[in-house]
């Protein structure tokens, strides 16, 4: 299984500081340039997602023959944006890309489109369209989930495919269907989800479920994820980009530990269920019972 190197920085997202309950949409308008944010660990991202295929040992890409032209589409809307917006990384080459940084040629987006337009960024790609009134999940590359399989997914509802979360369809289902209809092509959203792991794997899969030891080291994991209406297929492109820390880089950000302690000590016992601290409890008291020397 493929890891990801982490090194010592502050960490660039720490949703729990500001949306404490964390089974929310905490949706923010933005600009339209600012949709994918690549970085200097694309190359890192780009090798987990080519390993998986080669030793396809998990499911990471699927998608309905419908979908094929919104497939497309993404390719083409996310090959603009790149040109456009990041031309210092960027440049086109053949009917493909050129990561400038390193000189990496990658494929145009043909046979499978959205498989090979989720190679050009670190980001995974997933697309949604309304079937029979209501927003399916028809076509994903999908190398980074936080808990969840893609086979098991694919084709069905956002209600459903949201079934395990916690009061998500008393609090949330009926605003997500309405927000989904009025999520126009000129104003993109994002939110943010976090977690908890016990490695730096960016594919975390339920069955990795264990209760960790009070010495395990810890890491944040943060999902940056962006919502986009295509101009002409009508459907929404979701992409997810998965962020991974140690936890004592959130000491380098003043109160990101205190908050997350008191985040995670509110939360109700179904919640921290699905969230899994249940199996990092052990682990998590470590650093919090090094809050008061860290602040001396």
């Amino acid at each position: 299984m493929s890891m990801i190197n982490i090194a010592i920085e502050v960490p660039k997202y720490l949703p729990h500081m500001q949306h404490k309950d964390p089974i929310s949409m905490g949706l923010e308008p933005i600009d339209r340039r600012n949709w994918i944010e690549p970085d200097e660990h694309y190359p890192r991202y780009l090798e987990h997602k080519l390993l998986l295929k080669e030793l396809q040992q998990q499911h990471i890409f699927d998608a309905l023959p419908s979908a094929y032209v919104a497939q497309q589409e993404l390719a083409f809307e996310l090959k603009r944006h790149l040109l456009d917006q990041h031309s210092h990384l960027y440049c086109p080459v053949a009917d493909g890309l050129s990561y400038l940084p390193n000189g990496i040629e990658l494929a145009a987006a043909n046979t499978h489109p959205l498989w090979q337009a989720s190679l050009w960024v670190a980001d995974d790609l997933l697309i949604m369209q309304k079937l029979d009134g209501h927003y399916c999940l028809t076509a994903a590359s999908l190398c980074s989930p936080s808990s969840w399989h893609l086979a098991e997914k694919i084709g069905q509802p956002m209600a459903r495919i949201h079934d395990p979360v916690p009061t998500i369809h008393q609090k949330l289902t009926p605003k997500i269907d309405r927000f989904f209809d009025y999520l126009t092509v000129e104003k993109p959203i994002q939110r943010f989800n976090w977690s908890l792991q016990a490695n730096t794997q960016l594919a975390q899969l339920p069955e990795d479920k264990v209760i960790h030891a009070a010495n395990t080291p810890l890491y944040y994991r943060c999902e940056r994820q962006t919502l986009t209406r295509l101009p002409q297929t009508n459907a929404i492109a979701f992409t997810i980009r998965v962020y991974i820390y140690p936890m004592m880089n959130l000491t380098q950000v003043p109160h990101a530990l205190t908050q997350l302690k008191t985040v995670i000590s509110s939360m109700p016992k179904a919640v921290a269920t699905y969230k899994e601290i249940i199996y990092f409890a052990p682990a998590l008291q470590k650093y919090f019972s090094d809050l008061s020397s860290l602040k001396g």
